[in-house]
């Protein structure tokens, strides 16, 4: 059936639907940035020496771990290294299995900086899990909260 110009109506309405796939593949999703996961499925990378990125709101945290390759053990003290945009002071806290709840055995000490080339201000602390399981350990300042999982031996 053809219009008043004299155009095919399915020639059009097929020119149409390829215009708009061809508009719609342009508009894909960015590649996002892999973050640390909200569970302990995948644990983070202790020994890379670049750190992990925790899932935030508002700015960035990054965490660089000085436990070695064998991870977070139940019962011996981990040194955490954060960077963290936003302002004011750092506050950790954990959760764990049962929801057993730790706050860190020192810290947050303001670092004057290092190696640990990431956004943010520096604080280091250190933490104790009392038991094994999955544990998330919860960051805050002012403009800037999130978490970071992992698994605890």
């Amino acid at each position: 059936m053809c219009d008043i110009t004299g155009r095919d109506r399915r020639g059009m309405r097929s020119l149409g639907i390829g215009v708009v796939l061809v508009l719609l593949s342009g508009c894909a999703a960015a590649p996002t940035q892999v973050t640390a996961q909200a569970d302990c499925a995948h644990p983070p990378a202790y020994a890379d020496g670049h750190g992990v990125q925790a899932t935030s709101a508002g700015g960035t945290i990054y965490a660089l771990f000085f436990t070695g390759d064998e991870g977070v053990i139940a019962g011996v003290e981990s040194k955490i290294v954060w960077r963290i945009t936003g302002t004011g002071p750092a506050r950790f806290s954990a959760t764990g299995p049962n929801f057993q709840s730790v706050t860190p055995t020192w810290g947050p000490e303001g670092h004057g900086g290092s190696t640990f080339n990431h956004p943010g201000e520096e604080w280091g602390t250190g933490f104790v899990f009392p038991k094994p399981g999955c544990w998330t350990i919860h960051v805050a300042r002012d403009g800037v909260s999130g978490s970071l999982s992992l698994p605890v031996r």
